[in-house]
């Protein structure tokens, strides 16, 4: 997401991808429009030819986000023939690698605004909400996949899963921001996948 040249993209698309470069390290508050344009070398006049305002842009980097999120999720986990539980294990281990190389100073866009900005941004909250529902809506497919394969506990229901799954993983990304390395995100993965996760009569 973050690697990408400005003059392959259109005017929009590159105040959307350097705004999401600049939220992932900033933050809401501490984005300022003016240095995305400086960077993407647009006249001040010009950004609201594109966007009604701050929060309509933010949320238009959140879909943005979204569309890429999803690519990811269905690139990793194309192969039909893996199973369910080891294309999620792909998925998080992927994201995490990813993470790794901006040197644990960057988690998901998402968590980080929702922490930062909560409900308080309507467009925002809503675009944030479609990215949670549309990612979890993938990671119940699979789960449901993975119990009928019998690797995941079918004594709970796929959105109780998922839900442990998201909210799981915002935590675990929460605390390798604060220890600056991957080592509690990998344990809390490992227990979740080989403990909390599995059949119960295993």
């Amino acid at each position: 997401i973050m690697n990408f040249d400005h003059k392959t993209f259109t005017t929009k698309e590159s105040l959307l991808h350097e705004g999401m470069r600049q939220l992932a390290e900033n933050g809401y508050h501490g984005t300022g429009i003016k240095k995305i344009l400086d960077v993407v070398n647009v006249p001040k006049g010009s950004f609201y030819n594109y966007f009604d305002s701050k929060e309509a842009y933010v949320a238009e980097i959140i879909d943005e986000y979204n569309r890429q999120a999803l690519i990811l999720f269905d690139s990793l986990t194309a192969d039909l023939e893996s199973p369910a539980i080891e294309k999620l294990e792909l998925l998080y281990r992927h994201m995490l690698d990813k993470y790794a190389e901006a040197n644990f100073q960057q988690g998901c866009l998402i968590g980080s605004l929702a922490a930062e900005i909560g409900h308080s941004l309507e467009l925002c909250q809503k675009a944030m909400q479609c990215n949670v529902d549309n990612w979890l809506s993938r990671v119940k497919a699979l789960i449901v996949q993975a119990q009928t394969e019998g690797s995941i506990r079918a004594d709970m229901t796929e959105e109780d899963i998922a839900e442990v799954f998201w909210c799981t993983w915002e935590g675990a990304l929460i605390r390798m921001q604060m220890d600056g390395n991957a080592a509690s995100a990998n344990k809390v993965l490992q227990v979740l996948f080989q403990q909390l996760l599995i059949p119960t009569d295993k």
